[in-house]
């Protein structure tokens, strides 16, 4: 499992029609939003893989200006199993 925190900023006249574009993605969700566009979103994927290809995907949205990762956490379940044993 892959958690990711982002930060994206838009433009600040298209936030709205990045937020819709945002909501259809599965996985991530919209914490906060400003009044000059920028956005604080969490992405969960099942690796690490997936979110590397929403992640850029999401700058060639219409209206993102730039993303920033600022956080990120993977838990490789399978992994962890195999030093316990």
């Amino acid at each position: 499992m892959s958690i990711s925190g982002l930060v994206v900023q838009t433009k600040p006249k298209n936030t709205s029609a990045v937020c819709a574009d945002l909501e259809k993605i599965h996985g991530l969700e919209i914490h906060s939003r400003t009044d000059d566009g920028c956005l604080i979103i969490t992405l969960d994927e099942p690796d690490n893989s997936k979110a590397a290809d929403v992640l850029l995907n999401l700058g060639n949205l219409d209206g993102v200006l730039s993303t920033s990762l600022v956080y990120n956490n993977f838990d490789d379940d399978f992994a962890d199993e195999e030093c316990t044993q």
